[in-house]
């Protein structure tokens, strides 16, 4: 796989060295520098990586945890007094206001993306974003990817933190059934070969080196146990059945009890066992941190478990800090995952309940969910229901929740195969979320979009209508 984006991962590695010439200058102690980053695993984990970068230079910063920000708020943005505006994760998509707001006022800004975006040249801007390089930000590169990617030319002193690339790279989804692609598969394989990332085969649950057994399987959602999610007795039961110490974590079992764990589990989870995907999601690779300075937890998909429920609880200033090396904070991070996973066991228990209510159109699925599951849970949602099997993915499948009052919250999802027969989720969604007055926009395979309550019906109809008149695909 790599052999194909031979010329294109050269690319982004000479934009990644100039990238960082750019940032130099401001390494001097003597800048201010702004962070404005997304609140998901990968927006985190690459904040995380640019903030020890200035942290190591005794750069004054601060960062901003947001959504991709909107016109007027670029223009208060604007009005901050900072040397440098970093934006993280985001920024691709708001280049106009940036442009207007920032940039004409003689500001510096650094753009470090992965989202698809036509960005132009200007002597106060320098972008490192893979979709400039011929690649897909989709699975090529997350963002924790891109800024590593910078930091690394800035110093190898930096190299230690290419682990926290392998949360943003997972966080973001873009680990596959056959590997990785693009620059991930290039850097996963020098964390590794730098003895920084080590890899073997065991159960993917989410908590397996952090809660106990009983704890781990309960609050399963990735993938989605049936009857044993959400169910602690069941749970106490297996773990008895298997003459396993309840306190122990499925990290600390030998190889040979984790694999009686899995069949176990197998025999018991009925016809969802015989989903390729689910099967592929409960058993294989699991990645460990092992370098000695990493703070979090060493299992990467934990350490992606805790960051993103930072974000989706709004608390995402609490995971940054954890990941900053703040004791205090990993330990309530890690208290706030056990949270979240418990509040997505009942999103995907509700969507299991719920299966009727998907409506299909001759070009997607969508479900409304109302209040049933939160705004910032709807797309984590729709995409563990995928990979557990709950939803059939022959066409994009969008996911609508309440924001309040006035606003909705549309989720999309779509699988590769279905982008490689031309289904852009993020570009459709992004032009007919504008048609009915709202905003929104992401990868071909996942996207998100904010509309008014009002004109929900109108959105679904034309969304409908626009994959139709791309004639992107056949059902």
């Amino acid at each position: 796989m790599w052999n194909l984006g031979r010329a294109e991962i050269k690319k982004f590695q000479r934009d990644a060295y100039e990238t960082a010439a750019f940032l130099r200058p401001y390494l001097t102690g003597e800048s201010r520098i702004k962070i404005i980053t997304h609140t998901d695993a990968d927006g985190l984990a690459a904040a995380v990586i640019f903030a020890q970068c200035l942290y190591a230079y005794n750069v004054p910063f601060h960062v901003k945890f947001t959504r991709p920000l909107e016109p007027e708020e670029i223009m208060e943005l604007g009005k901050e007094n900072y040397d440098l505006f970093a934006f993280i994760d985001q920024g691709s998509g708001q280049i106009s206001a940036i442009q207007k707001f920032i940039l004409e006022k003689e500001r510096g800004v650094l753009i470090l993306d992965h989202h698809p975006a036509e960005l132009h040249e200007h002597p106060n801007l320098a972008y490192l974003n893979p979709h400039a390089c011929g690649l897909n930000g989709a699975k090529d590169v997350s963002a924790a990817g891109v800024v590593y990617s910078v930091v690394e030319h800035v110093d190898r002193s930096f190299r230690p933190l290419i682990g926290l690339m392998a949360v943003g790279a997972i966080g973001d989804r873009q680990e596959f059934f056959s590997g990785f692609t693009g620059v991930n598969e290039t850097l996963i394989k020098r964390a590794m070969d730098l003895d920084f990332l080590n890899s073997s085969e065991g159960l993917k649950l989410i908590g397996r080196s952090i809660f106990p057994i009983v704890d781990c399987l309960g609050l399963s959602a990735r993938p989605y146990l049936p009857g044993i999610s959400g169910n602690p007795a069941a749970c106490q039961a297996l773990v008895d059945e298997l003459d396993i110490k309840k306190e122990d974590t499925i990290g600390k079992l030998d190889r040979e009890v984790e694999e009686k764990l899995k069949h176990a589990l197998l025999a018991k989870l009925g016809p969802v066992v015989e989903n390729e995907e689910f099967c592929r999601t409960l058993w294989g690779p699991v990645y460990t941190l092992v370098v000695k300075e990493a703070t979090g937890p060493r299992d990467v998909r934990d350490y992606v478990a805790m960051l993103d429920a930072c974000g989706k609880l709004r608390k995402p200033e609490l995971g940054f800090a954890a990941a900053m090396g703040d004791q205090a904070a990993q330990a309530g991070a890690v208290a706030l995952l056990r949270d979240y996973q418990g509040q997505m066991v009942g999103a995907l228990s509700w969507l299991t309940s719920h299966s009727g209510s998907f409506k299909v159109t001759p070009r997607m699925r969508h479900v409304y969910a109302g209040d049933a599951i939160g705004p910032t849970m709807i797309g984590e949602a729709l995409s563990l229901a995928i990979e557990s099997g709950m939803v059939t993915v022959d066409r994009p499948v969008f996911g609508i929740a309440d924001i309040n009052a006035n606003k909705l919250k549309v989720s999309a999802r779509a699988t590769p195969s279905l982008a490689i027969r031309g289904v852009n989720v993020g570009r459709t969604l992004a032009k007919v979320a504008e048609a009915v007055g709202g905003s929104g926009g992401g990868h071909d395979v996942s996207a998100a979009a904010r509309i008014p309550r009002e004109r929900m019906d109108e959105f679904i109809v034309k969304l409908d209508q626009a994959f139709v008149e791309a004639a992107a695909y056949d059902t």
